[in-house]
């Protein structure tokens, strides 16, 4: 039982609130009168409606009588027909008040009211925009249908329009004949509809994901979506976003000069477009655009854009843009852009691109970047990148790559790269690579410098203390001289020039003499199958353990090699000695001093330093 009761009572609550929410004037009646007095008709409104009619009994005294059918008309719509023209009418809560018209003074505008529908299902259609091209006086239907608009006296035509319906204009000489007008609009044919729609929506697709989302929340932002024709002012001035001397319309304006004291809102702007806080445009800056903090433009900037903050363009910027903090792109940007912290681009970028921090470019760039941390081209760079830590592309081509740390390249055409510490070409040619600490490259067709250097192919030269080229020089040699009967040696790089590391010793003693030695050299051919060789190198020379003080042989090799297969060769050739080595140490007298061979000229320097040199033979075995 109880459950019924609540149940009645909040049906009869929500019921009466709901219906308590239509206006007075759109409450629907389905009424017929037959030459019956206006009092009677009114008191017959009062019964269906629940509504209350308050007047002065003498202004129906001489109101003729009615006959009408009203077939679920709205109480507006009916007290238009049935009232004489010298009463007029007002809605307050519950009660429709009736008034007689006084004598007016003539006025230059004219208020016009009534419905806009739809012609095929006689359906009253919200949010139709309404609207005079002169003026720009605007306003659009409400949930009901209904609009009043104030247009001037001498205007002629009356602008209606609405998404997927057909522009149209109404004569204002038409319109003036009756207290209530009714307008029909026909809707667009649907084998049309979807395609204006989509024609439409791709003028605001780069828009819609930022400003739209934000404005279409304002009243105005209909007028938007409704108005397709292109409006045009030499002057605006707005406080904010519809409110200004554009008004509701402000969205659907080409602006020549546009004065925007807090900010405001504009279909485009063609000379100059000032913001003390913001601008918002749908569609294109010609000229200039300055913000006291950001700029939003949907389509287009051609000209000079400069904001205290941030910069944001939804199509393609041509020209200068500037940002205290960050410029970000959705389109091509050819020109100067220039950020305290950022700059993110869509498309490819054409010109000079600086930033405090980084310039992140998720297409093609070409031209010069340079940023105090990073560089970042997730397509093609073609041009100069200057980074405080390093440079990103994903391919660079004909390009120059200048980071603090590193350079990174998926793939490369001719690029140079210079970094303190790494510079790396997956794939491609590679021109010049300088780098503190590492290089790599896929193919390196000049000069890499750096301590090592990692290559694929070299038709170049890398130069380092250890260069390894996959397709180059990288042979073991067995070798023997007048000093160490066993050397062991790895020679790395390219024929032009290779890196040697070697290790070798005097077998057959409990502690042996031994050598450590590092040399570069290079190669060059003779005959299909015979090379010219010359090596330098130096080697510390030790008995026993570590011997730490000096002892050093130096090395000048020129010889022959020939080649019996592809993963073996021998080698021969004469070479130039000399020894140097403290002769004050305990250590000389008994081991360093008989190291060379009897036949070396020696020669003692005034600082009891020992040199000797000679002429030697050196016979190795080289494998792969």
């Amino acid at each position: 039982m109880l459950k019924v009761l609540y149940t009645s009572i909040f049906c009869f609550f929500f019921f009466g609130l709901v219906g308590g929410n239509i206006p007075a004037l759109e409450r629907e009646i389905t009424l017929s009168f037959n030459n019956e007095p206006l009092k009677t008709a009114l008191n017959k409104i009062e019964a269906q409606t629940e509504l209350v009619f308050s007047y002065a009994s003498n202004i129906l005294q001489n109101a003729p009588l009615v006959s009408l059918k009203l077939q679920h008309k709205t109480v507006r719509e009916a007290l238009a027909l049935m009232l004489p023209k010298n009463v007029f009418f007002k809605a307050k809560n519950n009660y429709i008040i009736l008034k007689e018209k006084t004598a007016e003074k003539p006025k230059k505008v004219e208020t016009l009211s009534g419905y806009v529908y739809d012609k095929t299902t006689n359906k009253k259609l919200a949010n139709v925009t309404l609207y005079d091209k002169k003026t720009l006086q605007t306003v659009t239907t409400d949930q009901y249908g209904f609009y009043s608009i104030k247009v001037p006296k001498d205007e002629q035509c009356l602008t209606v329009n609405k998404e997927n319906y057909r522009d149209t204009c109404v004569s204002l000489t038409y319109l003036k004949e009756g207290p209530l007008n009714i307008i029909p609009i026909h809707p667009i044919d649907a084998r049309f509809r979807a395609l204006d729609s989509i024609d439409w929506r791709k003028r605001l697709k780069g828009f819609s994901k930022s400003t739209n989302e934000l404005f279409k929340r304002f009243k105005g932002y209909v007028n938007t979506i409704n108005v397709r024709d292109t409006i045009g002012r030499n002057f605006q001035i707005s406080m904010l976003p519809f409110i200004g001397t554009n008004g509701m319309m402000s969205g659907n304006v080409y602006n020549k000069y546009s004065i925007n004291v807090f900010g405001g809102y504009s279909r485009g702007t063609n000379a100059l477009e000032l913001g003390g806080f913001f601008n918002v445009t749908r569609e294109k800056v010609r000229g200039a655009q300055l913000a006291g903090f950001f700029n939003l433009v949907g389509d287009t900037v051609q000209g000079t854009q400069l904001a205290g903050f941030f910069n944001v363009v939804g199509r393609r910027t041509t020209g200068l843009q500037g940002a205290g903090f960050f410029n970000l792109n959705f389109g091509t940007v050819s020109g100067l852009q220039a950020a305290g912290f950022v700059n993110i681009n869509n498309r490819r970028v054409e010109g000079l691109s600086l930033a405090g921090f980084t310039n992140l470019n998720r297409s093609s760039f070409s031209g010069l970047q340079a940023a105090g941390f990073l560089n970042l081209v997730t397509d093609t760079l073609e041009g100069l990148s200057l980074a405080g830590a390093c440079n990103l592309a994903g391919h660079s081509k004909k390009s120059v790559e200048v980071a603090g740390l590193f350079n990174n390249s998926m793939s490369g055409e001719n690029n140079i790269q210079l970094a303190g510490l790494f510079n790396n070409t997956k794939k491609g040619i590679s021109h010049i690579q300088i780098a503190g600490l590492v290089n790599h490259a896929h193919h390196l067709s000049g000069l890499q410098l750096a301590c090592f250097n990692f290559v694929d192919t070299a038709s170049g030269l890398p130069i380092g203390l250890l260069s390894f080229v996959k397709k180059g020089v990288h042979q073991i040699e067995v070798s023997a001289d007048e000093i160490f009967y066993t050397n062991l040696s790895l020679r790395t790089g390219v024929s032009a020039f290779h890196n040697m590391v070697s290790f070798g010793f005097q077998p057959g003693t409990t502690n042996p003499l031994w050598q450590l030695g590092y040399g570069l050299g290079t190669s060059f051919k003779i005959k299909n199958k015979l090379r010219g060789d010359v090596h330098i190198s130096a080697h510390h020379i030790s008995k026993g353990n570590f011997y730490f003080a000096t002892s050093e042989l130096y090395k000048i090799y020129a010889g022959l090699e020939r080649r019996f297969s592809k993963n073996f060769s021998i080698a021969a050739g004469p070479t130039f000695n000399l020894y140097w080595s403290d002769a004050l140490l305990p250590d000389y007298a008994s081991i360093y001093k008989n190291i060379a061979p009897p036949y070396a000229n020696e020669k003692k320097l005034q600082n009891n330093f020992n040199i000797k040199t000679w002429i030697g033979l050196k016979v190795a075995l080289r494998f792969f």
